[in-house]
């Protein structure tokens, strides 16, 4: 059912890159700027962020660094932290219009990771005898 993920669109500076988190995934925030005139006509800027979850190997492949301009589209995702609060997160599918080949996974359940494995024969036997009827 792919046609009915939600995606984001972000695009701003790479403020923070984090890549000793996670075996698979490098963490980066990135950085927006807003540009107004408050009611007295003073210059101000609003600085908001948003943070990313890219593949390791997709990453290192750019270049890309603390200050560059990135943007980036992805599946919305959240979790919820050791310390209960809700965090939010764009998985990316383009980089700086780099399609990556990989589709994210639900790798936790009830806040604990799960450790992905191949189905082996018999479930894959099993699985097809539960799809013989719908097909």
């Amino acid at each position: 059912m792919k046609e009915l993920i939600d995606y984001i669109k972000y695009h701003g500076v790479i403020s923070n890159i984090r890549d000793k988190l996670d075996d698979s995934y490098v963490w980066i925030d990135i950085c927006q700027k807003e540009r107004f005139k408050d009611k007295n006509g003073m210059d101000r800027t609003n600085l908001s962020f948003f943070s990313a979850r890219i593949y390791q190997d997709y990453f290192l492949k750019t270049n890309l660094k603390v200050g560059d301009e990135i943007y980036v589209i992805g599946i919305p995702k959240g979790y919820v932290d050791r310390n209960n609060l809700r965090q939010n997160y764009i998985h990316v599918l383009e980089l700086n219009g780099i399609e990556i080949k990989k589709e994210p996974i639900n790798e936790y359940w009830n806040r604990q990771k799960i450790k992905i494995r191949p189905p082996t024969v018999n479930e894959l036997k099993e699985f097809d005898e539960l799809l013989k009827d719908f097909m």
